[in-house]
């Protein structure tokens, strides 16, 4: 049995939350500052506004797919790929050299990356 619980969404303190433990996400500086203060964007399929991915309250093989051996991220629901789309998150904005797929082709090589645990495209 699922108890789906209400989605709560990380308020930034700039828009009236608060910089409690709850209220807060583990990010890398260059997804915080991608995600500055939003909490929604639109997802591309549907183009409906859909809350973005909260990390504490959802899981991550949920909402995304590794592509290209884990090079590229894929939402595989609405809010995983406004997600993509509101974070960037495979640097489409950049050339290949200066994005964040090249630091994925190095992790891979070290053996780093993908996390073991996450959903891959085969």
């Amino acid at each position: 049995m699922r108890i789906d619980l209400p989605l709560i969404i990380i308020i930034p303190k700039s828009l009236g939350g608060y910089d409690q433990l709850d209220n807060l996400a583990l990010a890398c500086r260059r997804c915080n500052e991608r995600r500055y203060n939003f909490v929604a964007s639109i997802d591309p399929e549907t183009q409906e506004i859909v809350p973005i991915f909260n990390p504490r309250q959802q899981k991550w093989a949920e909402h995304f797919v590794w592509l290209n051996q884990g090079v590229v991220i894929e939402g595989t629901t609405p809010i995983g790929r406004a997600t993509c789309l509101r974070l960037d998150l495979n640097d489409t904005r950049y050339p290949e050299e200066d994005s964040i797929r090249e630091t994925r082709r190095f992790w891979i090589k070290t053996g780093l990356h993908p996390p073991v645990d996450d959903p891959r495209q085969v």
